[in-house]
């Protein structure tokens, strides 16, 4: 039996890491997801970049496509994310007490308009 010499297939890094930055930039209002998914396809596109470097046969292109890609994506989401509190601020804060008042303002109880149990008990009906 001979074993005959079988080259592995390509590695699909740069592939992986094109749509894991296109996932990355469809979900930018979702910064949460958006940029651990924008860094995964970074570290797949390296890795891409690596292994084409090494001699693997893979394609560069889509290695380096896919790291600026993901790069952009990365960008688009920690923009996002960093937007709203550096121009927005702090939203302001409803106001409880009235102004020139030491506290919050109580309304008085209502005037009594029922009937008047003793205090013996209840009457007999």
């Amino acid at each position: 039996m001979s074993h005959a010499f079988r080259p592995l297939p390509p590695l699909g890094l740069g592939l992986a890491s094109v749509v894991l930055g296109a996932i990355g930039l469809m979900l930018f209002v979702v910064p949460i997801l958006a940029a651990p998914i924008s860094g995964c396809g970074v570290l797949a596109g390296i890795c891409g970049i690596v292994a084409a470097a090494a001699g693997v046969r893979n394609d560069l292109r889509l290695a380096v496509a896919g790291v600026a890609l993901c790069a952009l994506a990365l960008a688009v989401d920690l923009a996002v994310q960093y937007a709203p509190g550096g121009y927005l601020g702090r939203p302001a804060e409803p106001q409880i007490f009235f102004p020139g008042s030491r506290g919050p303002h109580v309304p008085p109880p209502a005037p009594f308009r029922g009937e008047l149990v003793p205090a013996t008990g209840w009457r007999n009906v």
